[in-house]
């Protein structure tokens, strides 16, 4: 806030003020002469204001920059300023007296500075809003490529597992070859060690075995002697 300064306005001066108006109860703004960009003017005292206004400023001196609270009864009462300020609110206003009884050539040089400084805003809103367009396309493109380069690695990953598994495949399908062939040669030696048990164990077999004789009579030992009973023979 500010202080001002020289003599404070008498009923009909004319004032040019810049301010806002706020409900109280919420903070809500419902009014702006700075949003506008042009200054207000009026008559104090004449009841071209809400009583507040005219009763407060009769107060206030050139360059004075302050907040003030007014009550529903001195705004806009029971019925309210619809759509803006409901009924019986009271309201605050950022309020700075810009000048008292301002010329019509003060008035005029204000304006075009008004005019001037709007023409600024809207340029460097424009500019902005160009601005975070450029922002948001060139976000948008560097996300495009990130993408597409996410993708362009992920198929060569792809790519690269596809042929480990290929060669994984094949290493396994070269391994499993190889042990099947040398159980292959296990099998059929085993098969040949079996034949040729099997020849020796029917050779033995079928080869007679030589009797061993008496050594002392030269007779088969199995032979036994028999006794033959003696027959008188006639004389």
């Amino acid at each position: 806030m500010q202080d001002g300064s020289g003599p404070v306005p008498k009923v009909g001066d004319k004032l040019v003020v810049h301010y806002s108006g706020c409900l109280a109860s919420t903070g809500r703004c419902f009014d702006s002469s700075r949003a506008r960009g042009h200054a207000m003017t009026f008559m104090v005292g004449t009841g071209r204001v809400i009583k507040g206004w005219d009763t407060l400023l009769l107060e206030a001196q050139k360059g004075v920059h302050f907040k003030m609270f007014v009550t529903a009864q001195d705004a806009y009462g029971a019925k309210g300023s619809p759509p803006s300020v409901p009924p019986n609110a009271d309201l605050v206003f950022d309020v700075e007296v810009l000048a008292i009884n301002e010329t019509l050539v003060q008035e005029r040089i204000r304006y075009t500075r008004e005019l001037e400084e709007l023409k600024r805003l809207a340029a460097d809103e424009e500019f902005l809003a160009g601005a975070k367009a450029a922002a948001a396309a060139s976000s948008k493109a560097e996300r495009k490529a990130q993408a597409a380069s996410s993708s362009s690695k992920k198929r060569k990953h792809d790519n690269s597992s596809s042929c480990s598994e290929s060669v994984d495949s094949s290493s396994d399908s070269g391994s499993s070859g190889a042990r099947a062939k040398k159980e292959k040669k296990k099998r059929e030696k085993d098969k040949k060690d079996r034949k040729k048990e099997s020849k020796k164990k029917h050779k033995k077999e079928k080869k007679p075995k030589k009797e061993k004789k008496n050594t002392t009579t030269g007779e088969p030992r199995h032979w036994t002697k028999v006794a033959l009973p003696c027959v008188a023979r006639g004389v």
